[in-house]
């Protein structure tokens, strides 16, 4: 089967927090239509500087980053969203001092329909959220965070959806279930960037992944592949080669 369309495609990216001090050095990936692409790699690869140069959060010094046909280069991170793009970062992503319902009602302010409407389609693709609608931020639950944080992204209509490490700091359980939760999401036709420490948990939701080291593509395939391969393993995944003492 040919490979889908590249809807988000980052091509030879340079960038990195401090002009002529690169972290990324030459990166190249893409996400297609209703896909989920996962970068996974040790700490320091580069996998959130990476996310954070698609939304607008670095400095690029060389290469290009296009949605659809449009480049995202010099578009500041809060129009993105015209673009149809929405990003989770990994902390201070919600109002803890508001409601769970004011927080999408802000959110909402970006949607091209009815807010009103998207807010209420929020609680019906997440129950929980719409069980505590009225609890501030501040009294949910890390993985309940998590998922307001996700809804507020979603709530908007973003064709594609950028996720830096949703499950960090969440227990098991509650790792999986925000990792079902984006599953959910591309299976309505968004697509999803997804940077993970928790690499397996991700691989075994995702399409497709990429493995960073040193601010460098080292590998990339799908993501059954890779969660197979045996060096990858034992390299990226804390598993061992069969046979090793």
């Amino acid at each position: 089967m040919p490979e889908a369309t590249p809807f988000l495609e980052v091509a030879d990216l340079v960038a990195g927090y401090r002009r002529g001090l690169p972290i990324l050095h030459g990166v190249s990936m893409h996400v297609s239509s209703g896909e989920i692409v996962t970068v996974i790699g040790p700490n320091g690869a580069g996998k959130s500087t990476l996310i954070k140069a698609v939304a607008g959060l670095v400095i690029v010094e060389s290469g290009s980053i296009t949605l659809g046909e449009r480049s995202l280069l010099g578009t500041a991170p809060d129009r993105l969203g015209a673009f149809g793009l929405s990003y989770v970062p990994q902390t201070a992503n919600i109002f803890t001092t508001l409601s769970v319902s004011q927080n999408l009602a802000l959110a909402a302010r970006r949607c091209r329909s009815e807010p009103e409407a998207r807010i209420a389609a929020m609680f019906d693709l997440f129950p929980a959220l719409a069980e505590r609608r009225a609890v501030r931020g501040g009294g949910l639950s890390g993985g309940q965070r998590q998922v307001l944080a996700i809804a507020m992204a979603l709530v908007a209509e973003p064709e594609i959806i950028l996720m830096d490490e949703p499950t960090a700091g969440l227990s098991p359980k509650a790792s999986q279930d925000v990792l079902d939760l984006v599953r959910k999401i591309a299976g309505e036709g968004v697509s999803v960037l997804l940077v993970e420490q928790n690499a397996r948990m991700a691989l075994g939701v995702s399409d497709r992944a990429y493995i960073l080291a040193d601010g460098q593509n080292q590998m990339d395939g799908p993501a059954g592949d890779i969660l197979d391969d045996p060096a990858v393993g034992e390299i990226y995944l804390g598993g061992r080669r069969k046979g090793a003492a």
